[in-house]
C-alpha cells in the first residue's frame, strides 16, 4: 500500500471508532455521574493526572524508537527492525519498573495530597484503589504493549486504533450495565478498567504476531543493543524534556483545579475538555499514519515534495481547525445544557469557551509543524521545553488564585500558543528547510484572516433567522449538521483563492475520491 493509502485507511478506521466512542463517552459520563457523583468521577480524572506524570519516565523513547525504525522499515530490513523492537523492549521494561517504583513512592504521599478531600469524608481506600488500578493499567502500556509502536511506525496505527477502541467500547458498556441495572460501585467500576486493560494487552499481542509473523524479538537480546543504536539515547534525551512540556499542558490544569479548588470543580472543568480533547484526538489520530508518512518522505530528501505535502498539510489544518472552533463555540454550551442535569455541570461565560476554543485550534493546527519537526529528528530546543511547562504552570497557579478556572484556561492558551505558533515553526525553518521563515507568517497570517472574516460571516449568515432554537435536542442538531458545512464552505473557498497549499489539498483530494469511484 502506498503513503496515501495507509493514511486514509487510518482515517476511515478512526471516524468509525471516533463516531462510535463519542457517542458512548457522552452517554456513559452522565451515567457515571448519576450513578458514582462528581467527587468520585473527580477522584478518578485527578489521578489519572498523576499517573500522566509517572510516564515521563518513558523519556520519550517510543518517538527516538521511531525515528530509528523509519529507515529499516523503509528498506524491509526484518533483522534491523527485530533488533531495535527488541530494545525498546529492554528499554520499556526498565522504564516500568521505574514507574512502578516511583508509582509506590508516591502512594505514600497520598493521605496529604488529598487531605482535603478525606477531611470531607473521602475514605482514604477508595483513593488508594483507584491510584492503584490506574498505576497498574499504565504499568501493563510498558510491560506488555510496547510492540504497538511498531504497528505505529510502519503506517499501520488503524490497527492499534481498531484493538483498542473496541476494548474501550466493552469496558464502558459492562461498567454502565453494572453500575445503571446491577446496584454495582466505585471498586468494580475500578475492576473492570485492570480487566479490559489486560484484555487490550492479550488482544494486541495476538495482532502483532499475525501481521509480523517473522518478528521474534525479545526484551533479554535487546539489553545487548544498547551500544549499537546509541542515537536512541541520543534521541531520547532530548525529547524527554519535550514531553516533560506535554505533559504538563495535558495534565497540570486538573492538578491545579483539584489543589486550590475542588474535586466537583474538576468534573465540570473536565465536562469541557473532554469534548475538546475528544475532537482534538481524533483529528490528530485519524492522521497519526502521517508521521510515519512524512518521516518516510523526509529520510527520501526531495526538498520540492517536502515542501509540497507541507503546505497541504498546513492549508489542510488550519481548515479543520477553524471549523472545529467556530462549530464548537457555538455548540458547546447548548450541549452542556441538553446533556448534564443541572447539578452536574456548570456553563462557563462565553470569553472563557473562546479561549478553551483557541487551545483547541491550536492542538489541531499545530499538526503540521510537529510532523516535520519528528521527521527531522529536531529536538534540540529543549530549552524552549522547559520555558513552555514553567510559564503554563505559573499562569496557571497564579490564574486559578485569581480568577478560578477562567485563570487557568487562559495560562494553557498563553503558554502553548507561544510554543506553538511562535517558536517551533520558526525553530523548523531554522534547523529543518534551513530557509527564512517570512513566507510561513506571512501565509499564517493569511490564513487567520481568511478564518476570522469566515467566522464574521458565518456568525451573520446564522443570525438571519433560518435556524430553529437551539434549546431542544432537535434544535441542536439542525445547528450541528448546519454551521460546521456552512462555515467550511465559506472558509475552504476563500482559502482556495488566497493558498496554493489549500488548491493543492483539495485537488488531491478530488483525485482521490475519483480514482476511488472511477
Amino acid at each position: 500500500m502506498s503513503r496515501i493509502s495507509y493514511s486514509l485507511k487510518n482515517v476511515k478506521v478512526s471516524l468509525v471508532f471516533y463516531m462510535l466512542v463519542l457517542g458512548l463517552n457522552f452517554f456513559s459520563r452522565r451515567i457515571f455521574l448519576e450513578s458514582l457523583g462528581t467527587e468520585l468521577v473527580g477522584l478518578s480524572d485527578t489521578v489519572m493526572s498523576y499517573i500522566g506524570f509517572l510516564n515521563l519516565a518513558e523519556m520519550g523513547i517510543s518517538v527516538a524508537i521511531a525515528n530509528v525504525l523509519y529507515g529499516p522499515l523503509f528498506r524491509g530490513d526484518r533483522e534491523q527492525i527485530t533488533e531495535i523492537v527488541s530494545l525498546l523492549g529492554w528499554l520499556f521494561r526498565l522504564v516500568g519498573m521505574v514507574i512502578g517504583v516511583a508509582g509506590l513512592a508516591f502512594a505514600a504521599a497520598i493521605p496529604w495530597v488529598f487531605a482535603k478531600e478525606i477531611a470531607d469524608g473521602l475514605e482514604v481506600g477508595v483513593i488508594y484503589a483507584a491510584y492503584l488500578t490506574f498505576l497498574t493499567t499504565t504499568l501493563l502500556s510498558y510491560l506488555v504493549n510496547y510492540k504497538q509502536n511498531l504497528l505505529t511506525a510502519d503506517q499501520k496505527g488503524y490497527v492499534v486504533t481498531r484493538v483498542f477502541n473496541l476494548s474501550l467500547i466493552g469496558k464502558v458498556l459492562l461498567q454502565m450495565a453494572l453500575l445503571k441495572w446491577c446496584g454495582a460501585g466505585y471498586l468494580t467500576w475500578l475492576a473492570l478498567e485492570v480487566v479490559f486493560g489486560a484484555v487490550f494487552a492479550v488482544w494486541l499481542e495476538a495482532v502483532v504476531r499475525r501481521v509480523y509473523p517473522w518478528l521474534r524479538s525479545s526484551p533479554a537480546t535487546g539489553r545487548g543493543l544498547v551500544r549499537k543504536y546509541r542515537e536512541v539515547f541520543a534521541g531520547a534525551k532530548r525529547i524527554f524534556a519535550h514531553r516533560i512540556a506535554g505533559m504538563v499542558l495535558v495534565q497540570s490544569d486538573t492538578l491545579v483545579i483539584s489543589q486550590f479548588l475542588s474535586l466537583s470543580a474538576v468534573t465540570f472543568y473536565k465536562n469541557y475538555a473532554i469534548i475538546i480533547g475528544r475532537v482534538t484526538t481524533f483529528v490528530t489520530g485519524a492522521l497519526q499514519n502521517s508521521y510515519a508518512g512524512v518521516g518516510n518522505l523526509v529520510a527520501e530528501g526531495d526538498r520540492k515534495k517536502i515542501r509540497l505535502v507541507f503546505w497541504q498539510f498546513n492549508a489542510m489544518y488550519f481548515w479543520i481547525g477553524g471549523t472545529l472552533a467556530f462549530s464548537f463555540y457555538r455548540l458547546i454550551n447548548p450541549f452542556i445544557q441538553l446533556w448534564l442535569p443541572p447539578e452536574q455541570y456548570e456553563l462557563y461565560s462565553s470569553p472563557v469557551v473562546l479561549l478553551a476554543v483557541g487551545t483547541l485550534f491550536i492542538g489541531v493546527v499545530r499538526q503540521t509543524v510537529q510532523y516535520f519537526l519528528n521527521a527531522y529528528g529536531l529536538y534540540h530546543d529543549v530549552w524552549a521545553a522547559w520555558i513552555e511547562a514553567g510559564l503554563n504552570v505559573a499562569l496557571s497557579i497564579w490564574g486559578c488564585i485569581r480568577f478560578g478556572i477562567p485563570g487557568v484556561v487562559l495560562g494553557t492558551f498563553v503558554s502553548t500558543g507561544l510554543a506553538m505558533l511562535v517558536w517551533k515553526p520558526y525553530f523548523l525553518y531554522k534547523r529543518g528547510f534551513r530557509e527564512p521563515s517570512g513566507e510561513y507568517w506571512i501565509t499564517i497570517l493569511k490564513y487567520l484572516a481568511v478564518l476570522a472574516a469566515a467566522w464574521l460571516l458565518t456568525t451573520w449568515t446564522a443570525g438571519l433567522g433560518w435556524l430553529p432554537d437551539i434549546d431542544s435536542w432537535g434544535g441542536w442538531l439542525t445547528h450541528a449538521a448546519t454551521l460546521p458545512i456552512l462555515y467550511a464552505m465559506i472558509a475552504g473557498t476563500a482559502l482556495w483563492f488566497v493558498s496554493r497549499g489549500m488548491r493543492d489539498f483539495l485537488l488531491l483530494a478530488y483525485n482521490l475520491i475519483k480514482n476511488k469511484f472511477s
